[in-house]
């Protein structure tokens, strides 16, 4: 697999995907495939709560979500969506959590293609 830097908000982390799958492509494949069609849909939930200043669900939500973010190899955005979990539980300033969420979906939209991409090349 390719190495990328992991340090960039939209890339994926093929050390992550290899330390937690032992090179394992079809469970790659698989849990690309779950991520896409039944786990991102429930970003807009977590955008929603935001906008509606709901940070019991918002932090709920994060981290029901958190887990996957890390599964699919998207180890910054799974930092961030931390950091968005954590303020939503203590500091609820809604101004630093939006920016947080726009920083996370930025690095979210640039990635999904990516994932796109490698799903197709394992299941070629």
């Amino acid at each position: 697999m390719e190495n990328f830097n992991s340090a960039s908000l939209h890339t994926i982390d093929y050390d992550r995907l290899n330390e937690l799958y032992d090179g394992d492509n079809e469970q790659i494949a698989s849990l690309f495939e779950l991520f896409l069609d039944e786990v991102f849909p429930d970003f807009q939930e977590i955008e929603r709560e935001i906008d509606q200043q709901n940070w019991a669900e918002v932090a709920k939500t994060a981290h029901k979500m958190l887990p996957w973010v890390g599964m699919v190899g998207l180890t910054a955005l799974e930092g961030k969506l931390r950091s968005i979990e954590a303020q939503a539980k203590t500091d609820r300033n809604p101004e630093e959590i939006k920016l947080a969420w726009n920083q996370f979906k930025l690095g979210l939209d640039k990635a999904t293609p990516l994932i796109r991409e490698e799903l197709a090349r394992l299941t070629s």
